[in-house]
């Protein structure tokens, strides 16, 4: 258990004395990341906080959150087992970016009409999302999730600039408590076994899609638009709206919310 927070100092730097000793006493602990969340929450509101640790292109790993455990990975169980790779975030957690990110900017257009949105998103009420990116290694990075659910309002501009400006030490703090916990607990294979999103595309119809088509139903699950799809594949819109009529007819489908049921039946191997 990790030390009661301090309690609430007139002094800018009193309470940055106070709230830098916690950290640096709780780095090599499990305490880590949660005094971590305690020293933003004190700062800002924000409804939930998640760090997640994805590596080598496996499941990413749960390491902390405002959630109990048990329920947070019952939500996640479909994410885990592949639907991560159809978050927008997931093409940043190669090690390679840094910083504050919010959803709606890396986010592809049309997302917030997406299948995944409605199902993830609006089911759980959360309204914005940002995520500070630490990188550790070449294939690896902790994401730190801070979101926001209804009715509360999106995060301001004021808000953004005070997140902005704890990033160094929100880098730090994360880059040394992973460094003590790969070390103390033994670096171990994220949980679950290596997916391959476009195998199991394929396996929605084995030997009846198409590498194109493929393409499609990748940019769609992930919830690109005609035009966004058009762009990222330097088509006409038209050309990615027949690729959709014909993926629709071979699938025999209707819309995307019965494409994305078809390849959560795939995910999860239930016959359809």
């Amino acid at each position: 258990m990790h030390e009661e927070s301090p309690p609430p100092l007139t002094s800018p730097l009193a309470c940055a004395v106070q709230w830098g000793s916690l950290l640096i006493e709780t780095l090599h602990s499990e305490a880590a990341l949660p005094s971590l969340h305690a020293m933003m929450a004190s700062l800002l509101e924000f409804r939930n906080f998640i760090a997640l640790d994805y590596r080598n292109g496996r499941a990413p790993e749960l390491l902390a959150s405002s959630f109990d455990r048990d329920y947070l990975l019952r939500h996640l169980h479909d994410y885990m087992l592949g639907l991560y790779q159809l978050d927008p975030f997931y093409a940043l957690a190669d090690g390679q970016i840094s910083g504050l990110h919010r959803m709606r900017d890396i986010a592809p257009e049309g997302f917030d009409h997406s299948e995944y949105f409605q199902r993830h998103y609006q089911s759980t009420q959360v309204i914005d999302e940002l995520r500070y990116i630490v990188p550790l290694a070449p294939g690896r990075s902790v994401h730190l999730l801070i979101e926001r659910e209804s009715p509360a309002t999106p995060f301001t501009r004021a808000d953004l600039a005070l997140l902005v400006e704890l990033a160094p030490l929100v880098h730090a703090c994360v880059a040394r408590h992973l460094e003590w916990r790969d070390g103390h607990m033994g670096l171990q294979a994220s949980p679950g076994t290596d997916f391959d999103l476009r195998e199991t595309i394929r396996s929605i119809a084995p030997g009846e899609i198409t590498a194109r088509e493929c393409d499609i139903i990748e940019l769609m699950l992930k919830g690109h638009s005609v035009k966004s799809m058009a762009g990222q594949l330097a088509i006409e819109d038209v050309t990615v709206t027949n690729h959709k009529r014909n993926i629709y007819a071979k699938l025999g489908v209707h819309s995307q919310a019965q494409l994305f049921d078809r390849f959560l039946r795939a995910l999860t191997h239930v016959p359809a």
